[in-house]
C-alpha cells in the first residue's frame, strides 16, 4: 500500500514538474514574443517618421531653392515693366503684395517644415525662435525655460516635433491664456514639462469621440525615443504632460 502512495506521489510530482516547466516555457515564449513584437514595432514607426522627417526636408529645401527664387524673380520682372500708366502702377502694386505674401508665407511653410535653427544652433534656440513667431499671432502667453542641451539630431527633430504637436494642441483645444514648458537636463535623462491653464478635458471621452490623432502623434514620438509618457487633464485644471527621455539610450540608438 505504502508502495502505492509512494509511486502515486512521485507520478503527481513529476507531472506538476512537467507542468510547471511547460507553463515557464510558454509565459518565456510569449514574452520573447511580445519583445519581439515591441521591437518590430518600434521599428517600424521609426521607419515612419524617419520617412516623414525626409519627406519634410525636401520639400523645404523646393520651397526654399526653387519656388522662392521663381517668385522673387517674377516680381523683379514686373517692376521692370515699361511705359506704366497710373492703371498698370495700381495693378503692379497689387501684384507685388500678393507676390510679397506668397513669399512670406512659403518661407514659414519652409521654416515649419524644417526650421533650419534646429540644425544650425539646436533643439532650445529652435523651439525659441518657434515660440517667438508664434507670439506674434496668437494670444496664448507661452514661457519656455531650457538649458544649454546638445542633443543627436533625431533626437532633437523629435523632442522639437512634440512641442509643437503640444503647443497645437493647446492652442487648438485648451482655450489656455497661458503654457508653460520646461526642458530640463537631469544626470541620465531629460524631461520635458508644459502646463497650461486652460479648459482641460476628460481623456477617455476625448478618446472615444475623436480620433485622437495629436495624442498618437505624441506617444510614437515618445516610444522611438524610449521616453516615459504621462499626460493628465481634467476638466477646469488644464493639462499637464511629463515626457522623461533616457538621455544613454537617445544617444545609443543615433549610433545605430
Amino acid at each position: 500500500m505504502r508502495t502505492s502512495e509512494e509511486q502515486f506521489y512521485s507520478a503527481l510530482i513529476v507531472a506538476a514538474i512537467g507542468l510547471g516547466i511547460i507553463i515557464v516555457v510558454f509565459i518565456a515564449t510569449m514574452i520573447r514574443h511580445q519583445r519581439r513584437n515591441a521591437r518590430l514595432n518600434k521599428m517600424r514607426i521609426r521607419a515612419e517618421i524617419n520617412t516623414l522627417e525626409k519627406e519634410r526636408k525636401r520639400i523645404a529645401t523646393d520651397l526654399h531653392d526653387e519656388l522662392g527664387p521663381i517668385l522673387s524673380a517674377v516680381r523683379i520682372q514686373i517692376n521692370h515693366l515699361q511705359h506704366q500708366t497710373e492703371a498698370d502702377k495700381k495693378i503692379i502694386a497689387f501684384a507685388n503684395k500678393h507676390i510679397d505674401d506668397a513669399i512670406a508665407k512659403t518661407r514659414e511653410i519652409s521654416y515649419n517644415l524644417l526650421p533650419n535653427t534646429l540644425v544650425r544652433k539646436g533643439l532650445v534656440r529652435a523651439v525659441q525662435e518657434y515660440i517667438s513667431k508664434l507670439s506674434e499671432t496668437n494670444v496664448l502667453q507661452i514661457t519656455f525655460v531650457g538649458g544649454d542641451i546638445e542633443l543627436p539630431i533625431e533626437t532633437s527633430v523629435n523632442i522639437y516635433r512634440i512641442v509643437q504637436e503640444i503647443i497645437h494642441n493647446t492652442i487648438k483645444h485648451a482655450d489656455a491664456t497661458q503654457l508653460i514648458i520646461t526642458l530640463q537636463k537631469n544626470t541620465n535623462k531629460l524631461v520635458l514639462l508644459t502646463a497650461d491653464n486652460g479648459k482641460g478635458f476628460d481623456y477617455d471621452e476625448y478618446i472615444e469621440l475623436s480620433n485622437g490623432l495629436g495624442l498618437s502623434n505624441l506617444q510614437s514620438r515618445a516610444e522611438i525615443l524610449n521616453a516615459r509618457f504621462n499626460f493628465r487633464s481634467l476638466p477646469d485644471y488644464g493639462s499637464q504632460y511629463v515626457i522623461e527621455i533616457p538621455l544613454a539610450e537617445a544617444y545609443a540608438e543615433n549610433v545605430k
